[in-house]
């Protein structure tokens, strides 16, 4: 009896022992796997943050490569300067950093829609400038006039201070009563993806106005530099002159100008045909003020992104007003 039960005995202590180890192997694991995971963590922090710089420092090259420019610009802003060079790439240790600059004076600035107009016509408040250069736009890219009007209305509507519904307009109530209820902005927008929350544009309407359009943080002015819109941005200068011209005759003038852009602006009030008050030729320049840098940089194979618009200030200084990272479309 007592050499069974010390084998019974025997069996327990070894069934323990092998309890015991299979704890220690798992605890041994989650241990080995939390390690690796807290150093992954630390890895991908640590790259992040030289991603981070590595944005940081393009963005200290672009407001140099601009204040250069600018000093040697005698006024003018175009495409043959530094600035506008494409595909531009820096090697750095582990990478590269790549970045691209672009004229915000060449989109339409969607916040210019916020001013509102102080004339009347016919009783009522007559249409602002930007806004019928707004739906010149939309029906040079091949929207019917009357549903150009009604987005340019809307539009109107979501980013002027009152609450007065315009004709065709939208105000808190329409927001209101959608599925998921917001309100209308009412206030100038910091990025044009912010377009897509405006009632009447979706997503193809939006992806039509990308190319052309942008949203200038804190202005609402609409200025359009001739000397750095491009060919294929020709349906914006049919916007700009109310569509008294035709795309083609857009990518005529566009094609006529010269390498370094026009001296003056008469130069381009020669080639076209449209009749324009003061007011009209008040918004076609041949500079600039803001820019819009779109850098990355690469580490291994992670990508960092960083969007900054750049403003120009005295002494052709740049000076950074908002920046997003992960990137926009």
């Amino acid at each position: 009896m007592s050499t069974v039960s010390s084998r019974k005995q025997k069996g327990v202590a070894l069934i323990v022992v092998l309890l015991i180890i299979a704890i220690v192997a798992v605890i041994a694991t989650n241990v080995t796997a939390r390690n690796q995971i807290d150093m992954r963590r630390t890895l991908n922090l640590a790259q992040y943050d030289q991603g981070y710089w590595y944005a940081l420092s393009a963005e200290e090259l672009a407001r140099k490569v601009l204040k250069q420019d600018l000093d040697d610009s005698d006024g003018k802003v175009h495409l043959q300067q530094y600035w506008a060079l494409a595909n531009v790439v820096f090697p750095v240790d582990g990478g590269e950093i790549a970045g691209k600059i672009s004229d915000m004076r060449a989109c339409f600035n969607l916040n210019a829609l916020s001013v509102a107009s102080k004339d009347v016509e016919n009783g009522q408040p007559k249409m602002p400038l930007a806004a019928r250069q707004f739906k010149s736009l939309l029906v040079a890219l091949g929207m019917d006039d009357f549903g150009a009007e009604r987005l340019s209305h809307t539009l109107k509507d979501y980013l002027d201070e009152d609450t007065i519904t315009s004709p065709y307009g939208a105000e808190d109530a329409e927001y209101e009563a959608r599925p998921v209820p917001y309100r209308a902005a009412n206030t100038l927008m910091n990025h044009k993806s912010e377009l897509r929350a405006v009632m009447g544009f979706t997503e193809d309407v939006y992806r039509k106005l990308s190319p052309y359009v942008c949203a200038i943080p804190g202005n609402d002015r609409q200025l359009l530099n001739i000397n750095t819109l491009k060919v294929e941005q020709a349906a914006l200068l049919v916007g700009m002159l109310d569509g008294q011209i035709s795309v083609g005759e857009a990518e005529n003038i566009i094609n006529q100008r010269p390498s370094e852009g026009f001296d003056n602006i008469d130069e381009f009030w020669q080639l076209t045909s449209a009749k324009a008050d003061d007011k009209m030729k008040s918004s076609i320049v041949l500079d600039s003020k803001f820019f819009l840098l779109e850098a990355a940089s690469r580490l291994d194979d992670r990508v960092f992104r960083l969007d900054s618009v750049l403003a120009r200030t005295g002494g052709n200084q740049m000076d950074t007003l908002t920046r997003q990272y992960g990137g926009q479309q």
